[in-house]
């Protein structure tokens, strides 16, 4: 999958608007530098799409302490899959996606 930097800049900004919309997923948000937390979009897209990994250890520590929940974890993979139908990426990578990110799923919610 390719992007320019205008594309994925635009899905990773829609993305979490609809996670700060949501009353479900806001409160994980409140009082983080959210430039820092979307800083590379690139980055954010290119780990979603499998061509670059964080390690187990990565994800465990970037939401440890967040007290997340199965249905948190749902509601993130739903908005993510909104995002990207609305940007018209194809069955393949939502595919990709979808399994890269529940890959994560333990160590996001921390068992």
């Amino acid at each position: 999958m390719q992007f320019n930097d205008e594309k994925m800049t635009s899905v990773v900004k829609d993305f979490f608007s609809k996670i700060h919309a949501d009353d479900l997923l806001s409160q994980f948000f409140k009082g983080h530098d959210q430039e820092r937390i979307q800083h590379h979009p690139e980055t954010f897209l290119s780990h979603g799409m499998g061509e670059q990994k964080y390690s187990n250890e990565e994800i465990t520590q970037a939401h440890q302490g967040l007290e997340m929940k199965d249905e948190h974890f749902e509601s993130m993979i739903g908005h993510f899959m909104a995002t990207m139908n609305e940007h018209g990426l194809s069955e393949e990578d939502k595919k990709t996606v979808t399994e890269m990110l529940n890959g994560y799923k333990k160590d996001v919610l921390g068992h």
